[in-house]
């Protein structure tokens, strides 16, 4: 009898040939994204301060340690300053919107009854 061959071994990879290295998000630059996507909801400034803090922590440590999402955090930070610049906006624009009324009914008083006109 002959020996036939023997358990099939796994396929090698070519020779030099490296799997790609996944490198980890920062939690800080997925923290940013999060909460600069949670001002579309409601949160405004509060959710875009915290998105501005938090992306750049995550760039700063980005820049220190190699990790993935530089881009997420780029994101939280424009999303961050953007919902900071709308919502103080809409403060100045309510400000003005009464500014505006108040002036106007303080330069046009409405029309007042003539005490002299008698029926």
């Amino acid at each position: 009898m002959q020996a036939g061959p023997g358990p099939l071994a796994p396929p090698q990879p070519p020779p030099g040939y490296k799997p790609p290295v996944s490198r980890p998000y920062n939690p800080w630059a997925i923290v940013s994204v999060c909460f600069g996507a949670s001002t579309i909801i409601g949160s405004w400034c509060f959710g875009g301060l915290i998105a501005v803090i938090t992306g750049h922590v995550a760039r700063h440590q980005i820049k220190q340690t190699g990790e993935a999402g530089a881009t997420l955090a780029l994101v939280g930070l424009i999303a961050g300053y953007a919902a900071i610049a709308f919502t103080l906006l809409f403060i100045l624009v309510y400000l003005a919107f009464f500014v505006f009324v108040f002036t106007f009914a303080a330069t046009h008083p409405g029309p007042s009854p003539n005490p002299s006109a008698g029926p």
